[in-house]
């Protein structure tokens, strides 16, 4: 950071500097003393700014006369004349008039009143001008036609001494430097700008490995709100990251732009092209804009409801059951409605740009309701599952974080909206299914889970033993502190569930927690294996008894049959 600071205020000091070695010094000699730095940006005609994006709301027709590039009054409909028609011609007939100061010297600006219409007429040396009309008036914010033309008279006086002045060799050499000056700022800010995009790094997760849906969702019970709170953070961060690189794209784009229209403005000949540019991308500026404040508020909402549900949650008991399962409620319900935010921010987006270019909302919402019902007539299985997603929601059946099996697909709940439901199986595939086809759902994950184990004893082995040792082992691995907050409840052994030829079936239920069944079968077996190799129980396997009778010239064979 001590680096970017460093460089920040280089440039900002060389930029300085060469804007103060340019400043035209010799302006203060010049009558006219509008040359200096601080009014210099108003010569650059970026007072225009204010006019070019601010729409019409008078309803007097006016429009601007510039000349070279830089705004000088407005003027209005007169009559059978529009208002484009008199700005063309005065325009027109004050460049010939600024042209033939040139050559010689300016003729005077006067104004009279005519007898006639008894207003008040501008005239360029002995060239008519323009008529000040009532409409001109009010256009210029006075009521007095008489005070108007001694406004105008000054302005157009202004404006032919500046047009003479600016193209004089001196004044566009000393323009050079500052061009100098500003190209070199644009280029360090930019360059600092993509530097500190550079830096910019995509935070990652806590252990930064890959977890299977098993590990993730099992994390996430075993610590439901430090799951959560990381998640969160790593989207916030995300997103601010994201916010920022699109920041500093625009601010080079900002610098680019804007550095440019200045340069345009520093020169007469290239000056004009300022309006013309701004007009030309206004509509795409409006568009820009309103696609950043939407991006905006959707990430800022996204956050404030990440930390609302996040807060919410943190109001229950961390331990509880009950805290875990809001859990995932609550992450469900976040995603559905950042979702319904985005929608509706797009939508508000849309109708403002609408909006903007003049179009009436009125019947776009009018015609955009008939539409809808002919859509959602015609699409009726998309408001089938818009409609069962809705119910899902309301009755629980599952959320964010849960392992389901819906029909013959498997897996964890990575992504679900009013409309379709993501599973991430075993084998890394994204299953989508929407809601509309989810019916019957076996949920894996709510609430508690269960062990449910068929272990096998040999029918030589004693059987009243192994039912001890099966319960003795499934006792001393809830007492242990690792297994003791995932095993809720004390096993129960239902005793011999099954008995046949291969041995005597002992049924085993292990209450844990959700989708923690896995982990706690896999280390019990370890365990029950090496306990019956030390007491000598066999597990049992299928059997088969050959009898051979020996007055018979082909041994009769019985086979137990293995069942299927």
């Amino acid at each position: 950071m001590k680096a970017v600071r460093k460089i920040l205020i280089w440039a900002i000091a060389v930029g300085l500097s060469c804007l103060l070695i340019g400043s035209p010094s010799w302006a203060q000699e010049t009558p006219g003393a509008e040359y200096s730095i601080l009014s210099r940006f108003d010569q650059l005609g970026l007072s225009s700014l204010k006019e070019v994006f601010q729409p019409e709301t008078d309803p007097i027709e006016t429009l601007t006369v510039w000349l070279d590039g830089v705004p000088l009054f407005e003027v209005a409909a007169a009559g059978e004349f529009s208002a484009a028609t008199r700005v063309n011609e005065i325009e027109k007939r004050l460049r010939q008039a600024a042209r033939q100061g040139l050559q010689t010297n300016l003729p005077p600006v006067t104004w009279q009143i005519d007898p006639d219409s008894n207003l008040p007429v501008l005239s360029i040396g002995d060239r008519f001008l323009m008529t000040v009309t009532e409409q001109d008036a009010r256009a210029g914010g006075v009521l007095s036609t008489k005070i108007r033309a001694a406004e105008l008279e000054q302005a157009i006086e202004a404006a032919l001494r500046r047009y003479r002045l600016e193209r004089q060799p001196r004044f566009l050499r000393q323009q050079l430097p500052w061009a100098g000056g500003i190209l070199l700022a644009m280029i360090m800010i930019s360059g600092l700008l993509r530097f500190m995009r550079g830096r910019l790094v995509l935070p990652a997760a806590s252990g930064g490995q890959p977890e299977s849906w098993q590990g993730r969702a099992a994390r996430d019970f075993l610590s439901p709100i430090a799951a959560l709170r990381e998640r969160v953070t790593v989207k916030q961060r995300r997103y601010l990251r994201d916010f920022k690189r699109w920041g500093f794209r625009l601010a080079q784009v900002a610098v680019w732009g804007g550095g440019s229209l200045v340069l345009l403005g520093l020169s007469p000949y290239t000056r004009p092209w300022q309006p013309f540019l701004l007009n030309v991308l206004r509509l795409p500026l409006i568009i820009i804009l309103v696609i950043v404040l939407c991006y905006g508020v959707i990430r800022l909402g996204e956050v404030l409801i990440n930390r609302l549900f996040l807060a919410v949650q943190e109001e229950a008991l961390p331990d509880s059951v009950r805290s875990q399962r809001l859990t995932l409620r609550f992450s469900t319900f976040s995603q559905v409605s950042k979702n319904i935010l985005a929608t509706f921010v797009i939508i508000v987006g849309v109708l403002a740009v609408f909006a903007r270019l003049g179009v009436d909302l009125t019947p776009l919402l009018a015609g955009a309701g008939i539409i809808g019902l002919a859509l959602s007539l015609a699409s009726q299985n998309v408001l089938k599952d818009i409609i069962n997603g809705f119910f899902i929601l309301m009755e629980d059946h599952y959320g964010v974080g849960d392992v389901i099996i819906v029909g013959d697909v498997a897996g964890f709940v990575e992504t679900m909206n009013l409309r379709i439901t993501q599973l991430r199986n075993e084998e890394g595939r994204l299953i989508t299914v929407p809601n509309g086809q989810i019916g019957v759902v076996q949920n894996l994950s709510k609430d508690w889970s269960r062990v449910d184990l068929l272990i096998p004893v040999s029918l030589e082995s004693d059987i009243d033993k192994a039912l001890a040792i099966i319960a003795d082992v499934a006792e001393e691995m809830r007492q242990e502190p690792d297994w003791q907050s995932l095993i809720l409840e004390p096993p129960l052994v239902l005793g011999v569930d099954n008995l046949d030829h291969a041995g005597a079936t002992v049924r085993l239920w292990i209450v844990t927690a959700p989708l923690k069944q896995w982990d706690v079968a896999r280390e019990y077996r370890r365990r029950l294996k090496n306990r019956f190799d030390q007491m000598g129980i066999v597990i049992g396997v299928p059997q088969q008894t050959v009898h051979v009778h020996p007055d018979r010239t082909a041994p009769a064979v019985a086979t137990a049959h293995q069942p299927d």
